[in-house]
């Protein structure tokens, strides 16, 4: 059994909530997924993180794939709700990008900047429950030139659909 809810996110604790706004003006709680969906979280280090946008981008290539594995995507960017539409036009997002502009959900998930300089970012798999199933966290964004094929893999273990 889970551990209870907390602001520490980890493998086996629940994935605490959060309320945004998506770059197309809906309002998007995670507990919305809870008893739904397997979702991925994704925390885009910065606007102008190339790798960030490369894995952003090859997500949204798989979208159709992770769906058919019960399974949501949401990408979160620490900027003001216009910076993410920019984001999710850029990238041709067929998910939602969240606008955190405080960067709250990140403070939440633990990804503050290291040595005050650096910003942390991650993926992160929710499972339906609401647990964290899977949890990577970097200062080094050139991790997510290859996780998008590992998140789907993973995803699809969740599942049990073949891929």
């Amino acid at each position: 059994m889970p551990e209870k809810e907390s602001i520490e996110a980890k493998i086996g604790s629940y994935a605490p909530d959060f309320r945004l706004m998506a770059h197309t003006g809906k309002v998007v709680n995670l507990s919305d997924y809870r008893n739904r969906r397997n979702v991925i979280l994704f925390f885009v280090r910065e606007y102008t993180c190339f790798q960030c946008r490369s894995h952003a981008t090859q997500l949204g290539r798989l979208y159709n794939k992770f769906q058919e594995a019960n399974c949501e995507i949401l990408v979160i960017i620490g900027s003001d709700l216009e910076t993410a539409r920019k984001y999710a036009e850029l990238i041709k997002a067929p998910f939602p990008v969240l606008a955190d502009p405080q960067r709250e959900v990140y403070h939440t998930y633990e990804l503050e900047k290291y040595f005050a300089l650096f910003q942390r970012t991650a993926s992160i798999v929710v499972d339906t429950l609401g647990v964290v199933k899977y949890l990577k966290r970097t200062t080094v964004p050139n991790v997510w030139l290859q996780e998008s094929r590992e998140l789907l893999g993973f995803v699809y273990s969740l599942s049990e659909t073949p891929p």
